[in-house]
């Protein structure tokens, strides 16, 4: 990384980037990362759980919206 540029400059400068700029960028630095094949087996098991508990209507659904609001008002106490 160039010394003049921290990574908490780059990410003020991102700050400044359309949303949907910033989440190309933050979806290009995931998939930058290499793999972990435990955490990826944890995760495709966990999807598979809950895919079956579904199927089993072992859940209730949640429309896309109200989920939003719903983390929203979890995470920064506002909708």
């Amino acid at each position: 990384m160039n010394a003049a540029l921290t990574l908490d400059s780059f990410l003020a400068e991102a700050m400044n980037f359309t949303p949907e700029s910033r989440l190309e960028l933050a979806e290009r630095l995931v998939a930058s990362v290499p793999a972990d094949a435990e955490i990826e087996a944890a995760q495709i098991e966990e999807v598979t759980r809950r895919m079956e508990d579904d199927r089993a209507g072992k859940t209730t659904r949640v429309p896309g919206e109200a989920a939003l609001r719903q983390v929203r008002e979890a995470v920064l106490g506002r909708a």
